[in-house]
């Protein structure tokens, strides 16, 4: 029996980051086994959901960066994930329409998984200005450059300043001695790097652009409601396993473009669309008062 639940837990310790099995997963799979019951062939739901969720904890404590204040990995992770949905709503597939364009914002995109902060912001913005050329400058005949597209409306330039904003922030922070004394190279790391995973999702976007899929401009609309529901719930979970309201702030950096674009449509939006955004701000400001009473409470 104990030769059987363990195989089987050790299946499921695959979930735990590399560094940390030793260190967390042996102990939890040995007061597993002490607590199963005798004669027990498989483990019971309850030890199943307690092996995972202790798995969850320990990758998502596992993830925060070392020497990093939790304000500036918030604040990178949800630049990233604007400037990452950004650059895949790009029209690039079947014909790339702004070549130079989604060329700055490859380079923008790995420059933020890299920790570059300080090649992000200026590109950042750039793209920022250029985009809101009609807002900013409006009795202007037209930019200087003339690379990308080009806005009238405050909610699609929002996601470029957020990005814009976010990574200036990160780049003008003091991150060491080695900064300090002027030893550290100006373009170097100031935030920890990223998984390459990031870099994928661009290129699948555009992926499906080519193949059309979906057709139907509703199916995707409620695909990628469900992405980011079902995302800000795990946003939700790493703040309470964690007790660290970093995920808490990504999130409510990425839901800032969306709420500009509210404001700005708000007497053209649907019931559906009210709905959509009203679980989305409930979700994130559920997840910031879970860190902010944590945060009391230590």
């Amino acid at each position: 029996m104990g030769h059987v639940l363990e195989k089987r837990y050790r299946r499921l310790l695959r979930a735990y980051p590399e560094g940390h099995r030793a260190e967390h997963g042996e102990e939890l799979i040995g007061a597993l086994l002490a607590a199963a019951r005798p004669g027990a062939l498989r483990p019971s739901p309850r030890e199943t959901l307690s092996l995972l969720a202790g798995g969850f904890t320990v990758r998502v404590r596992a993830s925060r960066a070392a020497g990093v204040p939790g304000w500036a990995d918030g604040l990178h992770l949800g630049a990233l994930a604007v400037a990452v949905v950004t650059v895949a709503q790009l029209p690039v597939l079947p014909y790339l329409v702004f070549k130079v364009w989604t060329g700055v914002g490859v380079v923008l995109v790995v420059a933020l998984v890299r920790g570059w902060t300080r090649v992000a912001a200026p590109l950042a913005a750039i793209a920022a200005l250029l985009t809101s050329w009609p807002i900013v400058l409006g009795w202007l005949h037209g930019p200087v450059v003339d690379v990308g597209p080009l806005y009238g409306d405050l909610g699609p330039v929002a996601p470029y300043w957020v990005v814009a904003a976010a990574s200036a922030a990160l780049a003008v922070r003091r991150t060491g001695a080695g900064r300090a004394s002027g030893q550290a190279r100006w373009w170097g790391v100031t935030m920890p790097v990223r998984s390459p995973w990031w870099l994928v999702v661009p290129p699948v976007c555009w992926a499906l652009q080519l193949a059309q899929v979906p057709a139907d401009e509703t199916v995707w609309g409620v695909v990628r409601a469900g992405v980011e529901v079902v995302a800000l719930l795990l946003v939700l979970a790493a703040t309470l396993a964690a007790r660290d309201g970093r995920w808490a702030l990504a999130a409510a950096v990425y839901l800032v473009p969306g709420l500009v674009h509210l404001a700005e449509n708000l007497l053209v939006t649907r019931v559906s669309g009210f709905l959509y955004w009203s679980v989305l701000t409930v979700l994130v400001v559920t997840s910031l008062a879970a860190a902010r009473r944590m945060r009391v409470r230590a």
